[in-house]
């Protein structure tokens, strides 16, 4: 969950954004609101948000001098700016203010949610750059004692200052021009002291292999090159070793290769050049990849929406083992083309959120989700591979099925309860059994057949009687006529009603009104 702040004097502004977040399920917790520029940046300081929304004319501090004020302390958070105002000046001082977006009153729903997704990819990109900065940060702390090393760290994480005379001092040439990068890694039931040494005779090799064509380094268990040519008989030669030193130690190596072009930094290659690899271990797949081999960004990947409805129908269905046939299907088929491992792990964590969140609101407790958030976040950070990711989104559906299935028939028979004090409550709107059974996360047939088990009768049955009752009492006050009787219990055609209520009570609503009129 990332947490949000929404900041406007306009209540009316906040309530309706809060309603768009839970609408969509979309993973913000709201962890304060405010109404004047200097409230926010306090809840700012005191919750540490990713997302903050203000509108630019509040009391006490502007919108924009409390963005100024965020982004300075805070520069990672996501800042959007609401106004009703569309001057250049606004505008302007916005942009200088870095925020994120700059939306006009009156916001569609639809603009705040595509606002939002986007925000989220940003935050979540963020999230990977920050953990493989670390990552690297924590390897060059462990090849410290050789130069080379960090020199090619200093390469390869590098923003492309001074490249020209850290290559000079790390191949001791003056006209070594990098073609391209290459990340290289061992992988499977490996140790950590083997594999690092397993990386240290890997670069030994390459370094032997290809001097003058080539300088390598070992980081942390892991392989990085600097190639100086990326030619069709290079890249056979890289093959070939990488085949045979996979044959002749009993292990497994994946190797990435991304090229430099004349205004590429080597850093941003390399970038490319580990996802590649990455990608390659997390499916499990050996030998030399190139950009070419993974897909990225693909909206059948992006868009895991489609999956997390397939899930959430069969679980309402009760069919967990279909919900797990359908996730191996999916695992399947984007294993095979090669999806990037950052894509994958993204959507999968979107389609886990998605999950819990519907449970949370429909089956189980808010303290129950934090907890079951918890756990499965835990099991995410420990992902290593498709199938280990494949595995984690199964067991999270055994574990929602699990909740359903206990103690099923009292759950059925509250779901049941609920429903009809729902209908007793709200028969004058426009009910119908899909969207009463979505909101106790129950498949319609499911529904269908528990409501007639516990009430007696079928589900449009009972809110006719309930509607034709209501109806009643009304033309007994003496205070509406057919027709408001009618239209204040939900049906919009008096004649209909008229026939429905003469055959349910056996007589017509008029011959009740002139009844209870000669009583009186």
């Amino acid at each position: 969950m990332y947490k949000m702040i929404i900041a406007d004097d306009e209540p009316s502004v906040r309530q309706y954004i809060r309603y768009i977040v839970k609408r969509h399920n979309l993973p913000f917790e709201i962890c304060g609101e405010a109404a004047d520029g200097q409230e926010a940046v306090q809840l700012a300081d005191l919750y540490q948000p990713e997302f903050v929304f203000l509108d630019i004319s509040m009391p006490r501090m502007s919108g924009l001098d409390a963005a100024e004020i965020i982004r300075k302390k805070y520069p990672q958070t996501v800042i959007y700016i609401l106004t009703a105002y569309s001057q250049f000046d606004y505008a302007h001082k916005a942009i200088r203010t870095q925020v994120a977006d700059y939306l006009l009153k009156p916001i569609r729903p639809a603009l705040v949610v595509d606002t939002l997704k986007q925000g989220i990819n940003h935050v979540l990109q963020q999230r990977l750059e920050k953990q493989r900065t670390e990552r690297m940060t924590t390897q060059i702390k462990k090849t410290k004692p050789l130069i080379i090393k960090q020199r090619m760290f200093e390469l390869l994480k590098g923003d492309g200052n001074n490249e020209d005379m850290l290559l000079r001092r790390l191949t001791k040439t003056e006209n070594f021009r990098p073609a391209a990068v290459m990340a290289a890694a061992v992988w499977g039931d490996i140790d950590t002291p083997e594999r690092a040494n397993l990386a240290e005779r890997l670069v030994w090799e390459f370094s032997s292999r290809f001097s003058g064509r080539m300088v390598t380094a070992s980081m942390g268990g892991e392989t990085a090159g600097i190639l100086r040519e990326l030619s069709h008989n290079l890249c056979c030669e890289l093959k070939l070793l990488i085949d045979d030193w996979q044959q002749r130690y009993h292990v497994s190596l994946s190797a990435g290769v991304s090229p430099v072009s004349n205004n590429r930094q080597i850093s941003a290659a390399y970038r490319d050049a580990d996802e590649i690899r990455r990608t390659a271990v997390f499916w499990r797949k050996k030998g030399l990849f190139f950009a070419g081999d993974v897909v990225k960004n693909s909206q059948a990947i992006l868009c895991g929406n489609a999956i997390f409805k397939q899930i959430r129908n069969f679980l309402m269905e009760r069919q967990s083992a279909k919900a797990k046939l359908i996730v191996t299907q999916f695992f399947s088929d984007i294993g095979q083309q090669m999806y990037s491992a950052t894509d994958v792990y993204g959507t999968v964590d979107e389609i886990i959120n998605h999950l819990i969140n519907e449970y949370a609101e429909h089956i189980i407790s808010a303290e129950d989700a934090v907890l079951l958030r918890k756990t499965f976040a835990a099991k995410l950070d420990a992902v290593q591979s498709g199938c280990d990711l494949e595995r984690c989104l199964c067991s999270l559906i055994d574990k929602l099925a699990g909740i359903i299935s206990l103690n099923e028939q009292n759950q059925a028979e509250q779901s049941v309860k609920w429903a009809v004090e729902y209908i007793n409550q709200n028969y004058n709107q426009n009910l119908t059994l899909d969207n009463i059974a979505e909101k106790l996360f129950l498949s319609s047939g499911y529904f269908c057949r528990i409501f007639k088990k516990f009430t007696g009768e079928g589900f449009a049955a009972y809110i006719t009687k309930v509607r034709l009752n209501k109806a009643k009492d009304l033309l007994l006050s003496g205070k509406y006529t057919v027709a408001e009787a009618a239209r204040l219990v939900g049906f919009n055609d008096s004649s209909y009603f008229s026939c429905v209520f003469k055959r349910h009570f056996n007589m017509a609503p008029s011959k009740l009104i002139e009844t209870r009129e000669t009583g009186q």
